[in-house]
């Protein structure tokens, strides 16, 4: 399965230590250059390291954002464009707005609850989901925690 992925996922994953388990369940995630330097930023070393194993595609997006851009940020934007351009099996976004414009345009949308959900079913963590939430909320993920635990715990 190939994903594109939004900076929200790949941040939060790697503040959890789970970043590097979208190689268990993705052959490829391909991530925007918008993404991909917002990303760096933030202390992007196993991002990095993902990259130069060729598992991280970055990718520049060019084009037309007008329809985009006014409700989005720039990172959702080319994380939909480049899902447009690619048809991936999914794209990973958290943004409410992204997520209905990603769903409208076609695309198959999976947030960063949905992939902790998916790890937790696939046994690639054995982390209690209270505890997952709880440090979800520490790292500043923007989430109810009782929202966060019925999803994992479904």
């Amino acid at each position: 399965m190939i994903a594109v992925s939004n900076s929200s996922a790949l941040i939060i994953l790697g503040k959890l230590g789970y970043l590097g388990l979208l190689s268990d369940v993705f052959s490829k995630v391909l991530v925007p250059g918008a993404v991909f330097d917002e990303v760096s930023v933030g202390g992007g070393d196993e991002l990095n390291l993902l990259r130069a194993n060729g598992f991280f595609e970055v990718f520049p997006v060019s084009g037309d954002y007008v329809d985009f851009v006014p409700q989005l940020g720039l990172g959702e934007a080319e994380a939909i464009i480049l899902g447009l351009s690619h048809e991936p099996d999914y794209v990973i976004l958290d943004d409410l707005r992204a997520r209905i414009i990603a769903q409208r345009s076609g695309l198959k949308v999976i947030g960063t609850l949905g992939l902790l959900r998916l790890f937790l079913d696939l046994g690639l963590i054995d982390d209690n989901p209270k505890s997952i939430c709880g440090a979800l909320l520490k790292h500043g993920f923007w989430v109810h925690n009782d929202l966060c635990v019925q999803v994992l715990m479904s």
